[in-house]
């Protein structure tokens, strides 16, 4: 638990020394650059708005993969879907490391730090929001707001998709249980359809894709972006509440409707 509350505070005090760092009215860079402060202070974006978007974000969120497929974006999507389908054939070989509580000790405390991921991805939107209220950073603030919005979306297409999927958790199978037959056969609450995708892993890299790509003049803002949602994700296969592949489809979704929905409108 330590652990993730270390990176919640970072996430914290991160959004705010990065905020401090934004001018109120940045002047144009040299070569074009497309971001927002390049070309001058951004517009607000004001709470209702957000809830309007996430709802204009579901139909290009959904129709993407069949658009990508007849357009310039179908490698990409064309990859991950080879990497999934790979790493689901492989479950059954690379869960067992993860099937054996004795190797990681007392570190199984998976409902609890379940808890905290959530929290480290919550409280860095709304980090990010409150920080541009303080600073007055119309930047930061639209920051918050977009990565709640990318959040928002993550969360929706991995509720569907689990329900629709309805794979059990590797916690859910015994010990020598068999790995390969997961599928549709779920029994949890409405709330929680299965283990794929990582809802965790869609949601922890959807708002790290907001801040690296908003960010990315700082060099070192997607590094600690991408890799603290890599470590979220990651954290996720000692609890036994994923298998590898849920964790990269929910990393791909994340990337996915950040970069290609939200950040693209």
């Amino acid at each position: 638990m330590a652990h993730t509350t270390g990176l919640v505070l970072a996430c914290l005090l991160g959004s705010g020394a990065i905020v401090a760092q934004q001018p109120s009215s940045p002047a144009p860079q040299p070569g074009g650059s497309s971001t927002a402060q390049a070309v001058g202070p951004e517009t607000a974006i004001s709470p209702v708005q957000l809830a309007k978007n996430v709802l204009y974000d579901q139909k290009p969120i959904w129709t993407f993969p069949g658009k990508a497929v007849r357009g310039k974006h179908w490698k990409p999507v064309l990859a991950v879907a080879l990497g999934t389908a790979g790493l689901v054939v492989l479950d059954p070989y690379t869960e067992p490391y993860f099937h054996n509580p004795s190797r990681f000790g007392g570190y199984m405390t998976g409902p609890l730090r379940g808890r905290n991921t959530t929290l480290a991805e919550v409280l860095t939107p709304a980090a990010f929001y409150v920080a541009g209220l303080a600073e007055h950073s119309p930047h930061a603030r639209n920051t918050g707001l977009l990565a709640a919005e990318a959040l928002a979306g993550a969360q929706i297409v991995s509720f569907v998709m689990k329900q629709a999927a309805g794979r059990l958790k590797p916690s859910d199978i015994p010990p020598g249980g068999d790995l390969r037959n997961t599928w549709f056969k779920y029994k949890g609450g409405l709330t929680n359809g299965g283990s794929f995708p990582s809802g965790h892993s869609a949601s922890a890299f959807a708002v790290a894709t907001v801040i690296a790509e908003r960010y990315r003049e700082h060099r070192w803002i997607p590094w600690v972006a991408y890799g603290a949602a890599t470590f979220l994700s990651l954290s996720r296969l000692p609890d036994q509440a994923h298998f590898p592949s849920d964790i990269f489809i929910g990393a791909a979704l994340g990337y996915g409707i950040s970069h290609f929905v939200v950040l693209r409108r």
